[in-house]
C-alpha cells in the first residue's frame, strides 16, 4: 500500500506531529508512505521537518501548493484568485508524482486544502480528508470558494473528524459525505514520563504551549496568575508560556505582565519541537483554548504526569473528566481558571491519584497502534472500492 500524505504547513504543531506519528507507525507495519510538502519558508525552517522524513527514509517533494482559505479580514479577492490558479498549475506535477510514486490512496492532513480532493479526480485515487480544526473559531479562516468546498467534500471518499465536536461544528457542510470519528493516536513511547509529579514542589510550575492568539488564551493563564499572587496570595507560583504566533496578541500579553509586575512570575519561551525537558519540571498544564478541535497537548500532559486544568468546552472537555482525569473551568472565567488552580495547589496530596487515572485513560484510549490499524482498515476499503469501480 502506497499512502501520498499532503500537509499544510512546515512547521512541527500538532497536525504536523500527529501525521508524522501515523506515517511512521504505517512504515512500521510496512506501508509505504510519501509526503507533499508546501514550498514556504527558509530552509533552516524546514531542516527539522525533512531531517524527521530523512532518519524514516521517507520520500517527500516541496511543491507550491496553497490553502483554500483566508484570513477574515483579508480583502483582497485577487489573491484567491492566485492561490487558485498555482493550486492548478501545480496539480500536473502532483500528477507526475503519483504515478512515480505508485500511489494508491490520498491523505490530505488538514481542512485548509483542497488540492487533494481535486488530485484524486485527476489521478482516479481514493481520497481521505482529515479535518483536525474549526476553520473560523480556532484560526478566523474562511473559504476561498463555498462552492469549491461543497464540490470537494461531495467528491471526497472518506471524511475523518478528531473529535465529535469538530463532526458537530461541520454538520451542515458534511451532509451526504463519509464521515468517522478517530481521536489521534499518540506514539506513547515518545510522551510519557516517569515520576515527574512531585509531592511537595516547592514552587508549582504551570505551563501553557501552542500558536500564540486570543483564541488559545494564553492571556487568560496569565490574569490567573495574577489572581493568584494578589487575591489568594501565592507566591510560590511560576508560568512559563511556550509558542509563537499574532504579534498583537502576544504584545497584549507582555504588557499585561508588565503593568502587573508580573516578570519575576511568568516566562515566555519561543515555539519549541521538543517539550519534554520542560514537562519533567512541570505541575501543571492548562488549556485555555476556546474551541480546541481535539487537545493533542492535553493528551501529551496527561502522559508526562502533568495535572491538566482545561476549558470545559470542544474537544477538550471530551477528554477531561472533571475532577476524574483532570480539571475543567468555565471558557474565558478567569477567577474559575485561578480559583481551580488554587483548590489543586492547596490539596496537592490528592493530585496523584488524578495525575495515575489521567495516565492510564491516555495510554488506552490514544495509542498509535489501535488508532494506526482503524486508519488503515479504511484505507484498504477505500482501496477495494476504488478497483470494483475501475473494473
Amino acid at each position: 500500500m502506497h499512502i501520498l500524505f499532503i500537509i499544510h504547513s512546515i512547521t512541527l504543531y500538532g497536525a504536523n506531529r500527529s501525521v508524522i506519528d501515523l506515517a511512521l507507525q504505517l512504515q512500521k507495519l510496512g506501508k509505504d508512505v510519501f509526503f507533499f510538502i508546501p514550498l514556504e519558508g527558509k530552509q533552516k525552517e524546514r531542516y527539522v521537518l525533512k531531517k524527521i522524513l530523512d532518519d524514516a527514509g521517507i520520500s517527500y517533494i516541496f511543491l507550491d501548493y496553497n490553502p483554500s482559505v483566508h484570513s477574515i479580514q483579508e480583502k483582497v479577492f485577487f489573491s484567491r484568485i492566485i492561490r487558485m490558479k498555482k493550486n492548478q498549475k501545480c496539480l500536473q506535477i502532483m500528477e507526475e508524482y503519483v504515478k512515480l510514486w505508485g500511489i494508491d490512496i490520498i491523505h490530505t492532513n488538514t481542512f485548509t486544502h483542497t488540492i487533494g480532493v481535486l488530485l484524486s479526480k485527476r489521478v482516479k485515487k481514493p481520497h481521505v480528508w482529515h479535518i483536525r480544526e474549526t476553520l473560523k473559531k480556532d484560526y478566523a479562516l474562511a473559504y476561498d470558494s463555498k462552492l469549491l468546498y461543497r464540490y470537494a467534500l461531495v467528491k471526497t471518499s472518506q471524511v475523518i473528524c478528531i473529535s465529535e465536536y469538530v463532526r458537530r461544528t461541520y454538520k451542515k457542510v458534511l451532509w451526504g459525505t463519509p464521515v468517522t470519528v478517530l481521536h489521534n493516536g499518540f506514539n506513547i513511547n515518545n510522551y510519557i514520563l516517569t515520576g515527574v509529579f512531585q509531592k511537595n514542589p516547592p514552587v508549582f510550575t504551570l505551563m501553557i504551549s501552542g500558536t500564540i492568539r486570543e483564541e488559545k488564551g494564553q492571556l487568560d493563564a496569565v490574569k490567573a496568575v495574577e489572581l493568584l499572587i494578589h487575591k489568594y496570595q501565592v507566591k510560590n507560583i511560576r508560568l512559563i508560556i511556550i509558542g509563537d504566533g499574532v504579534k498583537e496578541y502576544g504584545d497584549q500579553i507582555k504588557r499585561f505582565i508588565k503593568q502587573k509586575k508580573l516578570e519575576d512570575y511568568i516566562e515566555i519561551l519561543p515555539f519549541q519541537t521538543e517539550l519534554r525537558k520542560i514537562r519533567k519540571h512541570a505541575d501543571i498544564a492548562l488549556m485555555c483554548s476556546r474551541n480546541e478541535a481535539l487537545g493533542r497537548v492535553t493528551i501529551e500532559s496527561m502522559l508526562s504526569e502533568n495535572i491538566v486544568i482545561g476549558t470545559n468546552s470542544a474537544g477538550t472537555a471530551e477528554i477531561i473528566t472533571d475532577g476524574v482525569n483532570g480539571y475543567l473551568y468555565e471558557v474565558g472565567n478567569v477567577e474559575d481558571l485561578s480559583s481551580k488552580i488554587f483548590d489543586v495547589i492547596t490539596h496537592w496530596s490528592e493530585q496523584e491519584k488524578i495525575v495515575k487515572k489521567a495516565k492510564e485513560y491516555a495510554k488506552q484510549n490514544y495509542n498509535i497502534e489501535e488508532y494506526t490499524k482503524k486508519i488503515i482498515d479504511i484505507y484498504s476499503r477505500l482501496i477495494e472500492e476504488n478497483d470494483r469501480k475501475e473494473l
